[in-house]
């Protein structure tokens, strides 16, 4: 009997599918009926092995986003491309890498050039699935006495893709001819080895190829280290035990997923507005034509059906954007199964979950699909608008399992994601670009019972991880002054947003340090996304920089330096040095006029996330120990929370009866202020059919999200009672 190729095994499952509702048809799990302690343990050591594969490559890589940030992933698939089990690290990428695959079937690579062990295939081209350009994905095919058995997969952000400006943060990006080297589909290396020729492009086009070389070689340890443990695997269990139990380990969470959507949410429609502005105009850009600021419509429908599956839609997403922002579907749906791992949960994280979802295609020429509209779309910085739609995801199920009385389930969303780049001379005398990874411990979302944790976590992973100081001191030119929970950056409600920090640094020993403030996920002029039932937002990240200080005299003079940022009132930069350009409230994203040189000041904010609830409904305990504890302020505790406190042997106390008295003041001025709904619609009404005071940017972005997506357009114009010619633009 002639073994089907990949290519016919993924049409026949596809079909099984369809007909069964169950991936690979499998309707019963037979390995795990019969034999459930062994189809444990198989996958616990698939998943370690998968870990092994990260904890070796990340040390071969010898890059700080690897080495010390962990900002990487490996993977075992099936072999038609579904993940089986993944490593720690950067799960947003699980997806990429199991249609990477999917990817190399379709396109018949299995013909030619063919798939043989030791094969090394690579892809970072948004244009054929990655996300942008420093994330290098890469696969092995795992055979086993001649058979193709299993896939290793394995992906690194690498500290420069070769992109006109230097770095892996490329936002500044007019085009994609602009995001760096492109490895588009390629195989780039036999015999576990890679092509010389590859090494030269790598040479040749990034800035520091030493590391993204280190990179790919740690990529190829952490392969080799599945494929070899993989053998031991089937030494010991046998390979047919393998083969049956890899594909039901993935049909098992798709069945864990329905069925904590079944059992936790309601059917039908629900939907969240959420939006992300790119505030450009005046700043340093590349072409004439990014000399402007930019709004992206970013909106989530979400239905669950009967059956439990779920359908999506971005229906009304707004246009591309100048800028390295956008985005491939493919690369958008594995940022969404990372979203949906952390609020559905799983129990084995694989393919699974994402074979009940219906994803309707987002409009051509979007931000969100961008390339059949606008092939040369840049795609620089790519997660900055993905992190910010999925962090939607948060509030739309938690209010699905608020109805269900599932409030421990609840978490509130993301704040805002911003990056820090340099690039220069570092102390030894060796030119390095790359991130720090202070945005990857971020304060966690409010739950529906509880404050989020201060800096532990970060939406695209969930091991969040700002890496030791020390060695990011080892890398760059920087010496850490602070690295400070920051007050009062998550959100304010009845449970907080958990709090980001701010880390403060001194630029030293660098003949000169470019500082590019990046934007993944950031927002400067709106609010990154809004809380939930009644809570305030976490302000956006507004960071710092001095210039040409007067710091080393007050080293010599022992004077006191920075170690936060201080109050709105006071900021620390302003108040404590001088310097002959100070920025104390920056508008991000930005990268700084000239270079930074010894002694100059950076003050770079990481945001906290959402807070849940009525900010006067907080336990005033909960906002006394926050104000001993320095994680919040007087005017915030008294203006925000109505909590009324006072000072007893340099401790904070609350006086309960004058805390309820003025919280009761507060709701009845509430309740003088408001207005019924239907007069504030009326009103609202009128300004937007006048367009009255609308920015360019946002007239923009209702004006593409209109002509893009036509029903949108006309259930827009319902809501808000609209002439059925009306656009906006035209007056």
């Amino acid at each position: 009997m002639v073994a089907l190729s990949l290519m016919d095994q993924t049409k026949v499952y596809d079909e099984a599918f369809r007909k069964t509702g169950h991936v690979f048809g499998l309707e019963k799990l037979n390995r795990k009926d019969s034999d459930p302690g062994t189809y444990e343990a198989v996958w616990h050591i698939l998943s370690n092995l998968c870990n092994a594969a990260w904890a070796t490559g990340c040390k071969v890589s010898s890059s700080p986003i690897a080495a010390e940030g962990g900002d990487a992933l490996w993977g075992l698939h099936t072999p038609t491309g579904e993940a089986i089990c993944i490593s720690r690290g950067i799960s947003a990428h699980a997806g990429l890498l199991a249609d990477m695959i999917k990817n190399f079937i379709a396109a018949g690579y299995e013909e030619y050039p063919g798939f043989k062990q030791g094969d090394i295939f690579e892809n970072n081209d948004p244009h054929y699935g990655g996300i942008h350009s420093p994330d290098f994905d890469m696969c092995m095919p795992l055979f086993h006495e001649g058979e193709l058995i299993a896939w290793a997969s394995c992906v690194s952000h690498v500290a420069d893709a070769g992109s006109v400006t230097p770095g892996s943060i490329g936002f500044l990006n007019p085009d994609c001819y602009s995001d760096g080297i492109a490895i588009s589909m390629e195989r780039v290396g036999e015999h576990d080895r890679f092509y010389p020729w590859y090494e030269k492009r790598i040479a040749s086009r990034t800035r520091t190829p030493d590391f993204v070389m280190g990179d790919a070689r740690g990529r190829l340890a952490g392969c080799i280290t599945i494929r070899e443990r993989l053998q031991e695997v089937i030494e010991k269990y046998g390979l047919d035990f393998f083969k049956e139990a890899s594909r039901e380990y993935v049909e098992d969470s798709r069945r864990y997923a329905v069925g904590r959507v079944k059992t936790q949410t309601v059917p039908g429609r629900i939907r969240k507005s959420q939006f992300k502005d790119l505030a450009m105009k005046g700043k340093r850009v590349l072409l004439a034509k990014q000399d402007v600021d930019c709004m992206f419509n970013m909106p989530m429908e979400l239905t669950i059906n009967a059956d439990a599956s779920v359908d999506l839609s971005l229906a009304g997403a707004s246009g591309t954007v100048p800028f390295g922002e956008n985005i491939s579907p493919t690369a958008l749906k594995s940022g969404l199964m990372m979203g949906y791992s952390h609020i559905v949960g799983f129990d084995m994280f694989n393919s699974g979950p994402i074979s009940a979802w219906n994803i309707e295609m987002p409009p051509d020429g979007s931000w969100a699909n961008p390339y059949p509209l606008d092939f040369q779309a840049a795609s620089g910085v790519a997660w900055a608008p993905a992190v910010t739609w999925v962090s939607s995801l948060y509030e739309v199920f938690g209010r699905l399992f608020q109805m269900r009385g599932f409030i421990e389930e609840m978490a509130a969303g993301a704040g805002t994601i911003m990056t820090a780049e340099f690039s220069g001379i570092n102390q030894n005398g060796m030119y390095l670009t790359g991130l720090t990874l202070e945005q990857a411990s971020q304060g966690s979302p409010a739950r529906g019972f509880a404050d989020g944790e201060n800096s532990a976590w970060c939406i695209y992973t969930p091991e969040a991880d700002f890496g030791n100081a020390e060695i990011s001191e080892l890398y760059y030119p920087i010496l850490f002054l602070g690295r400070n929970v920051a007050a009062d950056s998550g959100g304010f409600g009845q449970f907080r947003g958990g709090l980001g920090h701010t880390a403060v640094w001194m630029v030293y020993n660098t003949p000169g340090l470019e500082y590019q403030c990046g934007d993944a996920g950031m927002r400067s002029k709106i609010v990154g996304n809004h809380g939930m039932y009644g809570a305030y937002p976490a302000v956006p990240d507004r960071p710092a920089y001095g210039h040409d200080t007067n710091v080393k005299e007050l080293i010599d003079a022992q004077k006191p330096l920075i170690h936060d940022r201080g109050g709105p009132e006071r900021p620390a930069l302003a108040s404590v040095i001088k310097a002959r350009e100070v920025q104390d409230n920056a508008v991000a994203p930005f990268v700084t006029p000239e270079p930074l040189v010894d002694y100059d000041i950076i003050v770079h904010p990481i945001a906290g996330a959402q807070a849940m609830g009525d900010p006067i409904m907080r336990d005033p305990a909960s906002v006394v120990n926050d104000l001993n504890e320095r994680w919040t302020t007087e005017r915030v505790a008294s203006e925000v929370h109505a909590v009324v406190t006072s000072k007893q042997g340099g401790s904070y106390v609350v006086d309960e009866g004058k805390t309820e008295k003025k919280r009761e003041k507060v709701r009845k001025q509430r309740i003088k202020r408001a207005i019924p709904f239907k007069d504030w619609w009326e009103k609202e009404r009128k300004e937007v059919q006048a367009q009255a005071g609308m920015d360019p940017a946002v007239v923009q972005m209702w004006v593409s999200s209109m002509e893009l997506s036509p029903k949108y357009a006309e259930e827009l114009r319902k809501f808000w009672n609209l002439p059925e010619d009306f656009t906006f633009g035209a007056q």
